[in-house]
């Protein structure tokens, strides 16, 4: 492959898609305050937000709360815009030395890109719909390829792993990136009324590196400004113990090559078994066995709440953190903004013998919840122990429901009662999302708590009688004995 001229800028060029505007450039998102949200699949956004991160991280980290806080997120944006023009050359998606890419893979095997791409249908992969049909992709597309292809690869034998650039590594079927690890795990991060303010509320300070002391190198220095020339040099070894290295993890060593990819894998980053992880992602990591919050389609994030926002208790068993909400949420109350949003996503997968792909129980998942900054003020660990009280009166309705359909479908010898009640469950937690708001807002009221309980309790008679038949008189019988709140044990 010859060496291509440069083109393709991403400093300039339009490749970054924004809801309302199609795409824009990454000087658009540090100089327009009128870009609300990112827009794009759930492995995008997480991408996106990481690759922002990095750049405002290195553009300036604060000290402390205070400097944070003094920066605010106008003086953060024209910060970013002088540093994209300091590293302008290293932002050409093609040339010599092009973007996040390793020439010296050139010889690697070739894939479509599609290969790439979780939601389409390639090689082996089943075709259910017509979105799945691969198509050529525009450089912007590819420029946002190659940056979800860091953090969010599919581990298995699609990269050409008899290329190696550093002797003596060994490599087999390659691994997830290091933002899904073995299922898929669950990411969270702060929301603004723009992108720019976005940016500025996720934006660590060096105290939180060094108070949690998980990356050995602090913040450490982004791939573009100095990228590995292989596998395991010290580049490479310097991204594993730093925080840029989880944000932008350089896992797949890729070469664009007309509307293919030379595809290696790169960067063999340790993971949560070994004590590392992404801020944005939550688990318990106190004990010899890592516990971790996975996306789950059939389990909104709004129902990981209680996990997310456990640094609001002074509760010492709970481990549980989002190193990203644990150390942005608190300073919120110091700005003036009066509501504060959580966006959680990612993407539930599938392994078979190592190759990771969707099957038909995986997809998507992504969620924003909005909380009055109030609650975190004065009374945060009172409104939290209110609200994890309501989530577990919410899970034993939501057992009585699971155990009352699977009763009845038993009863009538059906060997279907658990995919009857996997759905009837999935119905009631979709209608109870409904009363999410009146859930954050008045759980630490009595009265309109057990109003709120009241109406769940209305959504579990519904469910269980849309999902069991009660026509004839057999079926009404079983109605009859099985019905949720008729048996002493099923009261919460």
């Amino acid at each position: 492959m010859t060496t291509q001229e440069q083109r393709y800028n991403l400093i300039e060029e339009q490749w970054i898609p924004v809801s309302g505007y199609g795409r824009v450039s990454l000087r658009d998102i540090f100089s327009r305050e009128d870009l609300s949200a990112l827009k794009g699949s759930p492995l995008e956004k997480i991408a996106l937000l990481k690759f922002l991160q990095a750049i405002a991280q290195a553009a300036h980290t604060p000290s402390t709360t205070d400097e944070w806080l003094a920066l605010g997120k106008d003086t953060l944006a024209q910060e970013c815009l002088a540093y994209l023009d300091k590293w302008h050359e290293s932002f050409w998606l093609y040339g010599p030395d092009p973007f996040l890419q390793m020439p010296a893979v050139s010889k690697a095997k070739k894939l479509p890109c599609a290969a790439l791409q979780p939601d389409i249908a390639s090689g082996n992969n089943t075709l259910l719909f017509h979105s799945q049909i691969a198509r050529p992709l525009d450089d912007g597309q590819k420029a946002l390829l190659l940056l979800v292809n860091q953090s969010c690869c599919f581990g298995g034998k699609k990269p050409d792993n008899t290329i190696i650039l550093t002797p003596g590594v060994e490599k087999k079927a390659a691994k997830n990136g290091p933002a899904l690890c073995s299922k898929g795990l669950l990411h969270s991060f702060l929301v603004g009324n723009n992108i720019q303010e976005t940016i500025w509320l996720n934006l660590l300070t060096r105290e939180n590196i060094a108070t949690e002391r998980l990356y050995e190198e602090g913040i450490g220095i982004p791939p573009w400004e100095k990228m590995p020339a292989g596998e395991a040099d010290d580049v490479a070894r310097s991204l594993c113990r730093s925080l840029m290295g989880r944000l932008i993890p350089m896992s797949r060593f890729n070469l664009l090559d007309g509307d293919s990819v030379h595809c290696v894998e790169g960067i063999q980053h340790p993971d949560y078994l070994h004590g590392i992880v992404d801020p944005s992602v939550t688990g318990d990591r106190s004990s010899q066995k890592t516990v971790m919050i996975w996306a789950d389609p059939n389990k909104r994030p709004w129902r990981h709440l209680p996990a997310l926002l456990s640094f609001l208790t002074h509760d010492e068993t709970s481990q549980m953190r989002c190193l990203q909400l644990y150390w942005c949420i608190p300073r919120i109350r110091l700005t003036s903004l009066q509501t504060v949003t959580v966006w959680s996503g990612g993407i539930r997968l599938s392994n078979n013998a190592g190759e990771y792909f969707l099957s038909g129980q995986d997809d998507f998942v992504e969620s924003e919840i909005s909380f009055p900054v109030s609650i975190f003020e004065r009374e945060g660990e009172d409104w939290y122990l209110a609200f994890s009280k309501t989530m577990k009166d919410i899970d034993k309705l939501d057992k009585i429901l699971y155990i009352s359909v699977s009763s009845y479908y038993k009863n009538e010898k059906s060997s279907t009662y658990k995919e009857h009640a996997d759905k009837a469950s999935l119905l009631f937690w979709q209608m109870a999302e409904s009363q999410l708001k009146n859930i954050i807002n008045f759980c630490t009221d009595k009265e309109e708590r057990d109003s709120i309980l009241s109406i769940l309790r209305e959504y579990v008679s519904e469910c269980y009688s849309l999902f069991c038949p009660h026509e004839t008189a057999r079926q009404l019988q079983l109605w009859a004995n099985n019905r949720p709140f008729s048996q002493k044990k099923k009261k919460i």
